[in-house]
């Protein structure tokens, strides 16, 4: 038994599963198509037991308000487990870019000291265990284009619009 619990929640963009640890949040998928498909992703991360409906309220509700282009409220924690410095450091960084704003992964690389890691900050983006609540799809090329999503660029232009953001 791996310790982690699972949940599914149905959005307006598809379905997101969700990991969760004894000590909070440990994954959440960017939304797709199918149930099933959400599910066997969470699965295969070895979350093997339902969570319980109360263990998932705050999840489901930072999801839904995250993927309706709205601040997540708060009291979601997040498992940092295995999470190194730096990319703790870059994800942090990452929670503080405005909603509907963007900025690039050389200027997220400036904000976190480390001007020359760039393509540092573009694997902690393209690894990021928390995609809806630390949001890399705020996170564009240096030129302002959209670059690399898990979900896909469609995917990252529909969240980017959700808050409003001016493409």
């Amino acid at each position: 038994m791996s310790g982690l619990k699972f949940g599914t929640i149905e959005t307006g963009l598809g379905w997101v599963a969700v990991a969760i640890s004894p000590k909070g949040l440990r994954y959440v998928n960017l939304p797709v198509r199918e149930r099933e498909q959400a599910l066997r992703v969470i699965t295969e991360m070895g979350a093997d037991e339902p969570a319980a409906e109360a263990d998932l309220a705050s999840v489901a509700a930072g999801v839904q308000a995250i993927i309706e282009g709205r601040p997540a409220p708060n009291g979601v924690t997040f498992d940092w487990s295995g999470i190194t410095p730096f990319r703790r450091q870059v994800l942090e960084e990452c929670a503080r870019i405005p909603a509907g704003k963007t900025i690039s992964y050389g200027e997220l690389a400036e904000k976190v000291g480390k001007p020359r890691a760039a393509r540092a900050v573009g694997r902690v983006m393209a690894t990021n265990p928390w995609p809806l609540f630390f949001p890399c799809h705020r996170v564009v090329g240096s030129d302002g284009s959209l670059h690399g999503y898990g979900g896909g660029l469609p995917m990252k232009e529909a969240l980017l619009r959700a808050e409003g953001a001016r493409r």
